[in-house]
């Protein structure tokens, strides 16, 4: 990078920063800004009228050897009183107005992460890039942007002192102000260049942070507790996670080890600039050259100086720390989905009257090379059950991913009611889906929120709430809890409760059951529900969906009998197509798997009977048999 494009660079960073922090109040930044001005000058007040005081006082002793004029001493102690309550009050707002702001920016930075994270495509969430772009956004965090006011300030306020303190120093001996400058230069300098080791080192280190801070999530959540005491895990856990930190925390030691080193020869570098000035200066008193109160006003100065310089230094070093990590902010900030609504989107078919087809769809996530889908010929038609069955693997979830529109196919097309769907809005899109995922959401809210989640412009109160809890049927254990729908279905707050994984399984299905949408998906959605529930389920569930079309994913093929038409997938292609019945009949894989299945619910002499049989009455058999298939 040539050093005319890092000045444009650090140019733009510092634009967007600007325009983030106007987002507080105009007059709150104008008080900020003045507040600090005033604060720094009321100091340098303090100083000047120290020095007069002093001179003062020696010019008394000098003339007439008494303080004859004790009045003017009095006077000058009064406003070095007054002037230091004045730069204790001007802090305090300072600090005020900084914080203010600071939280009012920090709040804004919050909502503008959340927004990115909402906006972003899916495919950004399953990539490494993301979780190590949002690890080193939040590393910037939201207080970031409230911690650079503050630093701005303390630099803007260093500056006016120091601008004072050498215009005093000047009037001493200008020769003096050099030598206070290098001192204070050598000490930016070590710090800026340590700063930068350590952005670098921390921007290296990303995964070993986010690595670590899963490995504490697993030994302090609840989610693994049980397998981590059955399994004696977690003392291997404990060691891996030390270990990484250890490894981390040497790594960061050795920065701070050579950092140290190197201020604190900057620091005898300053001390011997002090020896000298100091010896200088008081040989000049001896001599009559300098006067008491000129002494006095150096070390104060110096003192003041060293004390601001550090500050100045500190700060400075602070502000291109948080420019640093703030790059990362704007460049997680910057990051735009692809899935975008079209220039003049279509609007949604009200109803859905035919359906969704893929057309010879492929796709393969970004990083594989492997296709999840190829040459899907596949149609879920509006007010009719399909179903996809095959193994772990076969391609079902990433078929509902493209159907939901969370990914564009890389090859073919797909149609509702014979129009792409990337004509229409995404999100005005999805919402003719309501979907119950296999690692469906358990959110630490009360029942009802649990089930109006699934439309959120619904009302709080909506008496559709408990309509889907019937559908979905979880009626009957809510009504037993303490508080019934208001009941908060957690252990983090007080009076919450704890479901079972059937019963925060037929929660999530009343969540899928309640919006008013045209197509119900459901991966996997009785995998946790006892098998009287399941039956009970799907015994009128045509009722229940009341003309809407739905997709069910399941490995239970008893489960999915009922479906108009079925789709056996395996390795990313459709192998047959049918229903049941047609299914069966040709004896191919959906019939073997279905056999499967059904065997281990004969009886050995209903085996031994059903080899017997001749193929077509075997078949039957199978569909009698498996029946009970509802463990």
């Amino acid at each position: 990078m040539t050093a005319r494009s890092h000045i444009r660079d650090r140019l733009i960073l510092w634009g967007k920063l600007i325009r983030l922090l106007r987002f507080s109040s105009r007059n709150l930044s104008l008080a900020v800004a003045g507040l600090s001005v005033l604060e720094a000058l009321s100091g340098i007040g303090v100083l000047y009228l120290i020095k007069r005081l002093v001179d003062n006082i020696s010019a008394q002793l000098a003339d007439a050897g008494s303080l004859a004029d004790s009045g003017r001493v009095f006077l000058y102690l009064g406003l070095i009183g007054a002037m230091m309550v004045l730069t204790v009050a001007l802090q305090r707002l300072a600090e005020y107005a900084r914080q203010r702001q600071g939280m009012e920016v920090a709040d804004h930075v919050d909502r503008l992460v959340h927004d990115r994270a909402i906006a972003v495509d899916l495919g950004f969430y399953e990539s490494p890039k993301y979780h190590d772009s949002l690890q080193r956004a939040r590393a910037a965090g939201s207080q970031r942007p409230a911690q650079v006011i503050t630093t701005v300030a303390q630099v803007f306020r260093s500056t006016v002192f120091l601008v004072g303190i050498l215009a005093l120093m000047a009037t001493l001996d200008w020769r003096l102000v050099p030598l206070l400058l290098v001192s204070m230069g050598a000490a930016l300098v070590v710090r800026l260049h340590f700063t930068r080791i350590l952005f670098r080192w921390k921007h290296r280190r990303a995964q070993m942070e986010r690595r670590a801070g899963y490995l504490d999530w697993l030994l302090t959540s609840e989610h693994h507790a049980k397998e981590l005491r059955i399994g004696r895990l977690g003392g291997e856990l404990r060691d891996r996670y030390s270990r990484l930190r250890r490894l981390i925390r040497s790594e960061e030691l050795a920065i701070e080890q050579r950092k140290m080193l190197a201020e604190v020869g900057a620091a005898a570098a300053a001390a011997l600039v002090f020896f000298g000035a100091t010896t200088w200066l008081v040989l000049g008193v001896i001599d009559g050259r300098v006067g008491l109160g000129d002494l006095v006003l150096f070390l104060l100065l110096f003192r003041r100086a060293e004390t601001s310089g550090r500050e100045f230094v500190a700060s400075l070093s602070a502000l291109y720390d948080h420019q640093l990590f703030l790059t990362n902010l704007f460049d997680f900030l910057a990051v735009a989905p692809r899935l975008v609504a079209p220039a003049s989107p279509i609007p949604i078919p009200e109803p859905v009257r035919e359906g969704i087809v893929f057309h010879k769809v492929g796709f393969t996530y970004p990083r594989n090379t492997e296709p999840a889908l190829s040459g899907i010929d596949f149609m879920l038609p509006a007010g009719k059950v399909t179903a996809i069955v095959g193994e772990n693997g076969s391609g079902k979830t990433s078929l509902i991913k493209l159907l939901c529109r969370l990914y564009d196919p890389d090859q073919g097309r797909i149609t509702l009611d014979g129009v792409d769907i990337r004509k229409f809005d995404p999100a005005a899109y999805r919402r003719i889906f309501s979907v119950i995922f296999q690692d469906y959401a358990r959110y630490a809210e009360t029942v009802s929120e649990n089930i109006r989640f699934g439309d959120i412009d619904a009302a709080e109160d909506d008496p559709r709430i408990a309509h889907a809890a019937d559908l979905g049927g979880a009626r009957h254990f809510i009504d037993a809890l303490p508080n019934g729908f208001q009941t908060p279905l957690t252990r983090l707050f007080d009076d919450g409760r704890e479901l079972s994984l059937g019963q925060w399984q037929r929660v999530a299905l009343s969540r899928a059951f309640f919006p008013q949408s045209q197509f119900i998906i459901m991966d996997e959605p009785t995998s946790a529900v006892d098998p009287r529930a399941e039956a009970d389920l799907f015994e009128n569930f045509r009722d229940r969906l009341e003309g809407r079309g739905a997709l069910i994913i399941s490995h239970r093929l008893s489960t999915i009998r009922m479906a108009d038409r079925i789709y056996m997938l395996d390795k990313g292609h459709v192998l047959e197509a049918g229903s049941h019945e047609e299914l069966v009949a040709l004896d191919g894989h959906y019939a073997r798997l279905f056999a499967r299945q059904a065997r281990a619910f004969l009886a050995p002499a209903d085996e031994m009977r059903r080899s017997e049989m001749q193929p077509g009455h075997g078949n039957a058999g199978v569909g009698n048999a498996a029946g009970p298939d509802n463990s």
